[in-house]
């Protein structure tokens, strides 16, 4: 086959396309196998991987070969049933196969008028995933994910109020507490707001916002001057599941109105089940919302979502003309366009792969089966507080923190590096995979689950392999 026309006949499109067929069904089977993460060296992954430029080409199934035998045993297994690290989850085979047709189409969504039915897919499918978890609008968009939605729905936010007060953006205060995603910290550096501008409110005992804090810090700024512009809340923190008090919050804001976002990118699918129904009635007060697709319904990277109460406030931080961009047309739906919602114009078709999943699977299935990795966090609640030389050290949702401590006793900074030894043992053995976090300084082994290959005997494994590791290690 020649490299240099790019053109292919259908029956070399349909060669290729089986191979690569698949490989990609071993990648998704490999990812029930050990080892979770491969056992590579930075300076191998230059070796294999590193070189100049090619000049001339290869045939593509020689460059399928290469893939075969680096990537593939190159790749870190997330949908392994021992992986309990980050928020990364298993995939939706259908979401995979959606997702190469939506590499085929290769359309481009900044308006309708570009792609009328991918545009109208993704408008659909932003509005049921704003049903599925009770946001009071249907409005949206689909990001890369959640830092993307962080930052556009705190864009959103910060230009509402610079317009509402006719102030400038040295005159406004963003407020978040410790535990709020770095994505939201990011964002509001990216955007010009300042350190100074930065309030961190404090947190109780369950590391949540404290509302009263809250509430007298926004008088204290008014008095001074300044603008309350946004209340950055959590729905499931990174660190241990926690989840602020919204309600309470949204509810009772002081005087004039504060854009209330809320970062439920790992959490917010939560609302979709019975045991976290409440969160239902939270997110319907608030004014944003980021969830990603890609962390609990299972969808193939990258899909996260931004859902925004009022329309008109995202066209209004978000448009700028220009003669280019000028739409003629003049009914509703035909007039639509994400560039004037979004900061990006490029956009990926990611709607396809979460449409897909919905339609297959449907809602109730997806909800039971965040039920059922919620209870496997309960499990492993019970677990460690039945071992003695277990400590808990917090939880929510499907995270949980704990860490080592030997029956003999240690100082704080002898339990700190057991504990980070007994990680490294346990992921080094490549059939299970935690990560870790700081919790008041003291060094945790943190749990994630969102994973529908994870079992009870899957958490009974990890929980054996810890104590052991850790009596070895004492």
């Amino acid at each position: 086959m020649s490299t240099e026309r790019f053109d292919m006949t259908e029956a070399q499109l349909q060669e290729l396309g089986q191979r690569t067929l698949s490989l990609m069904i071993r990648a998704m089977g490999d990812e029930r196998k050990a080892p979770i993460t491969p056992s590579i060296t930075g300076q191998r992954t230059r070796d294999l991987v590193d070189e100049p430029p090619p000049r001339t080409g290869i045939s593509p199934s020689s460059a399928l070969d290469l893939c075969e035998r680096v990537i593939l045993p190159g790749s870190r297994r997330n949908g392994h049933p021992g992986f309990f690290a980050y928020v990364s989850s298993s995939i939706d085979p259908v979401g995979v196969l959606a997702d190469a047709l939506v590499s085929a189409l290769n359309q481009n969504l900044p308006a309708w008028r570009s792609a009328p039915i991918p545009v109208q897919f993704e408008r659909t499918v932003v509005a049921w995933l704003a049903h599925s978890v009770g946001f009071a609008s249907p409005h949206g968009s689909l990001t890369s994910g959640g830092s993307m939605a962080n930052l556009t729905g705190l864009a959103t936010a910060l230009r509402t109020a610079e317009i509402a007060h006719g102030c400038t953006r040295e005159r406004l205060v963003v407020y978040l507490t410790s535990q709020t995603h770095f994505s939201l910290q990011k964002a509001a550096m990216i955007l010009g707001v300042t350190e100074a501008q930065r309030v961190q409110i404090p947190i109780d005992g369950d590391r949540r916002m404290i509302p009263r804090a809250l509430r007298e810090r926004i008088i204290r700024d008014r008095s001074a001057g300044l603008v309350p512009a946004c209340v950055c809340l959590s729905a499931g923190t990174t660190n241990t599941g926690a989840i602020d008090p919204i309600c309470e919050i949204a509810q009772t804001m002081p005087g004039e109105p504060v854009w209330v976002h809320v970062d439920g990118a790992y959490g917010a699918p939560a609302a979709m089940t019975n045991s976290h129904a409440h969160l239902r009635e939270a997110f319907a007060r608030v004014d944003s919302l980021s969830l990603d697709p890609h962390k609990w319904l299972f969808a193939p990277l990258d899909c996260g979502c931004l859902l925004v109460r009022d329309d008109a406030r995202s066209v209004e931080a978000m448009r700028v003309h220009a003669d280019y961009t000028a739409v003629s047309n003049t009914e509703d739906d035909e007039r639509f366009a994400y560039f004037d919602r979004t900061l990006e114009t490029s956009r990926r078709f990611r709607a396809l792969k979460v449409w897909m999943i919905l339609k297959v699977r449907g809602l109730d299935a997806i909800a039971r089966e965040i039920e059922r990795n919620i209870a496997l966090r309960v499990y492993l609640d019970r677990r460690i507080d039945a071992e003695n030389e277990l400590e808990p050290l917090g939880s929510g949702l499907s995270v949980a923190c704990f860490r080592y401590v030997p029956a003999q006793g240690a100082s704080p900074e002898d339990l700190n590096a057991l504990n980070r030894r007994i990680l490294d043992e346990i992921c080094a053995s490549g059939d299970l995979f935690m990560s870790p976090t700081i919790l008041e300084g003291r060094f945790a082994l943190r749990v994630c689950i969102v994973n529908h290959r994870t079992s009870e005997a899957d958490v009974d494994r990890l929980i054996d392999a810890v104590v052991r590791a850790g009596r070895h290690l004492s």
